[in-house]
């Protein structure tokens, strides 16, 4: 998958399932999301979450830095890429990006905002080491979406702190090309 069909896909299906462990993988698989960001797991469960993901016809991107039995390093992105059918990586390290993205995954950069200098930061580094996409946390400041998208001209993905639908909602009329959410009832 490219990002061109990634972002395709999310403008008719607008939230991304974020599984953390396997108690929520069946909801993940049946939902109507096209997309799937794996916040957990290990080396020994991963790769069966993502081959289930991919038959049950959604994107699989798995957050490099919560991913446990590995360091979040070149080696992990590496592993990743050969062990399973991975469509991208999710990391608030860029390094880690750019590694990923010279290996053909999409790379989404996961930016925390505390305050209006650590969004001037986030752009900055992002200027320097562009992702294909950013993920901007907490996704309820639609401010920060806005200015995220039109500094960075990437696609901005809202999560964090999404419960329910009118934040979605909101987050979506600021600019969110999606919302990434592990609130089973918004994956409908």
């Amino acid at each position: 998958m490219t990002t061109h069909e990634l972002c395709g896909a999310l403008g008719e299906r607008p939230v991304i399932a974020a599984v953390r462990d396997e108690s929520a993988l069946g909801e993940a698989l049946n939902s109507r999301s096209a997309a799937v960001f794996f916040l957990g797991g290990s080396i020994l469960s991963l790769p069966g979450w993502v081959e289930a993901a991919k038959r049950a016809g959604k994107a699989a991107f798995a957050h490099v830095d919560l991913l446990q039995g590995v360091k979040a390093d070149a080696a992990a992105i590496e592993w990743c890429k050969q062990a399973m059918p991975l469509d991208g990586v999710i990391s608030t390290r860029a390094p880690l990006l750019k590694i990923a993205r010279g290996m053909g995954l999409i790379t989404i950069q996961r930016l925390f905002l505390v305050d209006s200098s650590s969004l001037a930061t986030g752009i900055r580094l992002m200027h320097a080491s562009p992702p294909d996409m950013v993920e901007v946390l907490p996704g309820l400041v639609g401010k920060a979406i806005r200015t995220l998208k039109i500094e960075l001209g990437r696609p901005v993905i809202a999560g964090g702190m999404i419960t329910e639908e009118e934040e979605a909602g909101r987050a979506l009329r600021a600019g969110a090309i999606a919302i990434s959410t592990s609130r089973v009832s918004l994956w409908k």
